[in-house]
């Protein structure tokens, strides 16, 4: 006796999928929020890792006037370096820009005003931004140097101390309403550091640095 097909069953055995009509609006709206999402999804990576390079060296310098606070003797230095992750004797500063640094102590024994190592000072932390970013300071000096009072040097040996910093990518300073594609770092004579992405404080520490990013 042959089993009988109720209506419900026969219906889908009779189906073949998408029509091409239903294929063709399908791929078109798909390629509408492509149009839409990959740019925007490009640009908050780009954001993204502005941001976290910016933080990264923030942090580095709140780290080395926490440091010099609690020590109390000699100094604590952020430094400019070609390559931060060599070995901690191996570390040298560059008094370039802050693509990379690291951050060391030195001993009131050691010290004697010239704040560069020489592969005996504790390395307290190091980084570096994404070799997609370009990183710009004045003094071209590339350190930073604080006091047991957390204020900043007025001088770091025979450098001059970095007071201004700017991170950008290849957009440059682009204006997006009252903010930046850009972020500036900038450090006080206090010792206290901020980061901004408003375009006027941007395009203020450009002028300073005599340039433009990248």
């Amino acid at each position: 006796m042959r089993a009988r097909t109720v209506p419900a069953m026969r219906n889908f055995l009779q189906s073949r999928g998408f029509t091409i009509i239903e294929l063709m609006t399908t791929v078109a709206i798909v390629g509408m929020i492509a149009a839409f999402a990959i740019p925007n999804m490009r640009v908050f990576i780009q954001n993204n890792r502005l941001a976290t390079s910016g933080n990264d060296l923030l942090h580095a310098i709140q780290i080395a006037r926490t440091e010099a606070i609690k020590r109390q003797t000699g100094s604590v230095t952020v430094c400019a370096t070609a390559n931060s992750s060599l070995g901690d004797n191996a570390l040298t500063c560059n008094y370039g820009t802050f693509s990379q640094w690291f951050v060391f102590y030195e001993p009131p024994t050691t010290a004697n005003g010239q704040h560069a190592t020489d592969g005996t000072e504790p390395v307290l932390a190091r980084g570096a931004v994404n070799g997609q970013d370009t990183v710009k300071n004045d003094a071209n000096s590339g350190i930073v140097c604080f006091n047991n009072t957390g204020f900043q040097n007025v001088t770091c040996g025979a450098k001059t101390p970095t007071r201004t910093v700017v991170m950008c990518d290849a957009r440059g300073n682009q204006a997006i309403g009252l903010n930046s594609t850009a972020r500036t770092l900038l450090i006080s004579q206090t010792g206290r550091a901020r980061i901004s992405q408003l375009v006027a404080d941007v395009s203020s520490s450009l002028t300073t640095l005599g340039g433009t990013c990248p």
